[in-house]
């Protein structure tokens, strides 16, 4: 079974992807039309869509990469992916504070700061002492009554 601090990581990190694809979501029309313009000046051609094309498997391996970090820390016990994903968090966290001092805040923004906020939240949940014991292998932790 797993440890409530595991249980948790997954409900605050769920939180964390739920609210970054929200922000894909308000902020869609602007980053589709950043997607055609770099699409168009790397090619040089009237690509019009590919930027769409490019935007849209952004959005689907951001799930897979989710999806994956979530089952190496939960199904898997690999301590070392939490490490990994705290320095992804890390510059998530720079990134969307850079955007925020660069431009106007707007809804798209927020959600993804919020994210970033839920997401550091849900790694703190991973280097609790129940968490560290269940990593290292010890079933003996306290566990999730869920």
């Amino acid at each position: 079974m797993k440890p409530v601090s595991i249980g948790r990581f997954e409900l605050w990190f769920l939180l964390s992807v739920v609210l970054s694809l929200l922000s894909t979501g308000l902020g869609w029309a602007n980053l589709a039309e950043q997607a055609d313009a770099a699409v168009l000046t790397q090619t040089g051609a009237n690509t019009r869509g590919m930027g769409f094309v490019l935007l849209l498997s952004s959005v689907a391996m951001f799930c897979v990469l989710a999806l994956v970090f979530w089952a190496a820390i939960v199904l898997s016990r690999l301590g070392a992916a939490r490490y990994v994903l705290a320095l992804l968090v890390a510059y998530a966290g720079y990134s969307a504070i850079t955007a925020l001092l660069a431009a106007k805040p707007n809804g798209a923004m927020i959600a993804d700061l919020a994210s970033v906020v839920a997401a550091v939240v849900a790694l703190a949940y991973l280097f609790r002492a129940d968490a560290r014991a269940w990593f290292a292998g010890d079933n003996n932790t306290p566990v999730d009554p869920l």
